[in-house]
């Protein structure tokens, strides 16, 4: 990575952390991404990046998907399993389609 990079990646996550947020279970190329949507503007990318991580902690609360809900799924034969890809990463055909979201918002989530 180059030095600039590394500079900006600084000061990102000094960034954020004035806004109250940590960066410690994020690693370099995730900031990345958040910079390079930005222009490389630190501000601008740590203002995104928060944004983000409110999103995420509202969509996702425990920061993961129970085990319980995937068979729901499977079952409603809208999301199939096709093994692992070369890398060793699980494959998954989702149709989305056959997805009706519920009226209950929250059960969606």
């Amino acid at each position: 990575m180059e030095k600039s990079h590394e500079l900006e990646l600084t000061q990102m996550r000094k960034s954020v952390e004035k806004l109250g947020f940590s960066t410690e279970k994020y690693r370099d190329p995730t900031l990345m991404r958040f910079l390079i949507a930005r222009s490389m503007d630190t501000d601008k990318a740590s203002k995104m990046f928060v944004q983000w991580l409110k999103w995420r902690s509202s969509l996702v609360p425990n920061g993961f998907v129970v085990e319980s809900e995937v068979p729901d799924q499977l079952e409603a034969r809208k999301i199939f399993l096709q093994g692992l890809s070369k890398t060793g990463y699980p494959v998954m055909i989702v149709q989305a389609c056959k997805h009706y979201p519920p009226k209950d918002h929250l059960q969606f989530k």
